[in-house]
């Protein structure tokens, strides 16, 4: 077992080299976009082809992202029951997920095999400056050959871990969450036989239901997600429509969010919101609030929400600004006299601002899930964005007037230090201000925006000096690993999104709904209601993958716009991470908190933001104007 767990780190450490090169090479892209922003605009002469070959060049940097995501085992999966699972249980069950990332990752690199050999037969090559598609097409497939090999070692080292942890525990007493969880994944193989039986004999929406049956027992057991939908999709698929064209369907999707620049707009904002993190810009807007809202009862609270808001401008992030700014924030308001309650809660429930303040890595995969624009989406956000930002700060204010013992004394800020603070957060307007404000007058694109925004937090943590001592390389890495992650996601999504629409599931629901003659926000309030139960137990990333394909159509089907949607969709899942039981984002903080808090004592000090939250969405779904009046006026 030693050997194979060095064989392991050392394909963690060449994979990572590898990961770290080819993101470097991302960064060199949105320099290259930089550059071509400014010589159209300035000299009305754009580098020739730059749009073709970036396209080409991201599907192999994505894919050279693979073997470091996997060798680092960085996988989303659904842990909430994990606590109730044995050891032994737990280790059987990573290692069944690591046999299916195997598969996954071996079908993957099948069928680019052919993917790339149709391409070199058929000699494509691109549309204005006649370069060869088919050689980069053939560093794909060899990048997805290396992830097998990767994986197989991951998986090996993951089947050893497990049959140590029998041995070792084969003396113990039956474990009651273990044969619950047997009995699940024999359920699920179940499943897998009658949806794949000869002759079929389901008809398509009792197919969808086993498909998604099939997906969710796996995931609820601690099998990653992308594997999960890839092969519950692909087993559906293949009842419909054959296994050809299933697996196929899977390989020209995937290759198109490879080389999707809209999709890149994605590690690109990852990319910025490290840059910006490393660059320190979290420590500068908060000092900036607290100048600007330091003066008022509760001010500290009010800062930490507004540091959120400014954070969350150029990460994206819920989970990062949370755990960012409490880092920082926590800390002062306890040693200010400050009630646990309201400290913790201003800082769980400011972190959900960081998928709602545009840019937003959540709203990037909606729109690439739905076909909307990204730029929309982004302006659309930003009137919700304040009005969640102004309804947080009076839920403190209330908070305040009514336990006046929960904050200290107000502070105090001079001319001086909130002109200091300006002058040091002028790398945060400018960044915010040239992205969204580019997008909105129709300067750039989105995908153009995000190769700015990383560009330009990668010269200004370079300004600063804060990429010495290995840290652009650990950027490099983070983007790298966050990267696979989503992506391997993706691949799960394309096959999953495949086999519901063959099923016509949407449409059945639409009919259904329809006969049922349940008024439009009826059927919306229902859909909000389930949002608000999966954003308890599940990260918002998996939340979108498995219900945009479902939901978007019938929310679509009752006239609504998909804009307007997708920011509500946002706001619900994020109302999602601070609601009790799970809710995520309070767990973050109780760890950054420390042991003396309790889950308890967080939830109480969520409740104002919660009650405002509540307010927030009910406000944008009943006056979508609100939402739709901005992105109305762009260009």
């Amino acid at each position: 077992m030693r050997a194979v767990l060095d064989v392991e780190r050392r394909c963690v450490a060449l994979s990572r080299r590898f990961a770290l090169l080819a993101v470097a090479g991302m960064l060199v892209l949105s320099l290259l976009t930089i550059a071509d922003v400014g010589l159209r605009y300035l000299f009305n002469r754009p580098i020739t082809g730059l749009t073709e070959a970036s396209e080409l060049l991201m599907a192999v940097i994505i894919a050279a992202c693979f073997p470091a995501g996997l060798a680092a085992r960085n996988h989303v999966t659904i842990d909430f029951l994990a606590r109730f699972l044995g050891i032994r249980t737990r280790a059987v069950a990573e290692a069944f997920g690591g046999v299916l990332i195997l598969a996954m990752m071996a079908l993957l690199a099948w069928k680019f095999f052919a993917y790339a050999e149709r391409l070199e037969l058929r000699n494509e090559i691109t549309l204005v400056t006649g370069i060869p598609v088919w050689p980069f097409w053939w560093l794909v497939t060899g990048v997805m050959a290396l992830c097998v090999a990767v994986q197989a070692v991951v998986a090996s080292n993951q089947a050893l871990a497990a049959a140590a942890a029998v041995a070792a525990d084969r003396a113990a007493s039956v474990d009651p969450a273990g044969l619950s969880a047997a009995a699940s994944f024999a359920a699920t193989a179940i499943l897998y036989v009658v949806m794949l039986r000869p002759g079929g004999g389901a008809d398509p929406v009792t197919l969808a239901v086993l498909g998604f049956a099939a997906m969710w027992l796996p995931i609820l057991l601690l099998i990653p997600v992308g594997p999960a939908m890839v092969f519950a999709g692909l087993a559906g698929g293949v009842a419909l429509t054959g296994f050809d064209a299933a697996a196929n369907t899977l390989v020209i999707n995937s290759a198109a969010f490879l080389s999707s620049l809209n999709l890149a707009v994605l590690p690109l904002f990852l990319m910025m919101g490290s840059f910006a993190a490393t660059a320190g810009l979290s420590g500068d807007i908060y000092r900036l609030a607290h100048a600007l809202l330091g003066r008022r009862r509760g001010g500290l609270a009010m800062a930490t929400i507004g540091g959120c808001a400014g954070f969350g401008a150029v990460t994206g992030s819920s989970l990062a600004t949370a755990a960012t700014i409490g880092r920082v924030a926590l800390p002062e308001m306890r040693a200010r006299g400050y009630s646990v309650e309201l400290a913790t809660g201003s800082v769980a429930a400011g972190g959900t601002l960081g998928s709602l303040i545009p840019p937003s890595g959540m709203m990037v995969i909606y729109a690439v899930l739905t076909e909307t624009s990204i730029g929309k989406i982004f302006v659309a956000a930003i009137v919700p964005g304040i009005l969640a930002v102004a309804l947080y700060l009076l839920a403190v204010a209330f908070y305040v007037r009514v336990r006046p013992d929960s904050a200290g004394p107000a502070g105090s800020a001079d001319a001086r230090e909130l002109m200091g603070a300006l002058v040091n957060c002028w790398g945060v307007i400018l960044l915010f201000g040239t992205v969204i404000g580019g997008i909105y007058a129709g300067v750039f694109t989105a995908t153009e925006a995000a190769a700015v925004g990383a560009g330009g937090a990668f010269l200004f943590a370079a300004l600063r000096g804060r990429l010495g001592d290995g840290q652009f390389w650990r950027v490099m890495g983070e983007v790298a690993a966050n990267t696979a992650m989503i992506y391997l996601l993706l691949f799960g999504a394309v096959m999953f999104a495949f086999f519901v629409g063959v099923t016509q599931l949407p449409d059945a629901l639409v009919a259904h709904i329809r006969a049922l003659d349940l008024a439009p926000l009826v059927v919306v309030a229902i859909l909000l209601l389930i949002y608000l139960v999966l954003g308890c137990v599940m990260d918002p990333i998996t939340t979108l993958f498995i219900t945009v394909p479902v939901a978007a159509p019938l929310v679509a089907s009752l006239g609504y716009d998909l804009v307007w949607w997708g920011i509500i969709t946002v706001v619900v899942i994020e109302i999602g991470l601070i609601t009790p039981p799970i809710g995520m984002n309070v767990f973050v903080i109780r760890g950054i908190a420390g042991p003396d808090v309790a889950l308890t004592t967080v939830f109480r000090g969520i409740v104002p933001f919660l009650c405002a939250d509540l307010l927030k969405l009910s406000l944008l779904t009943l006056f979508p104007f609100i939402v739709l009046w901005l992105p109305n006026t762009m260009r």
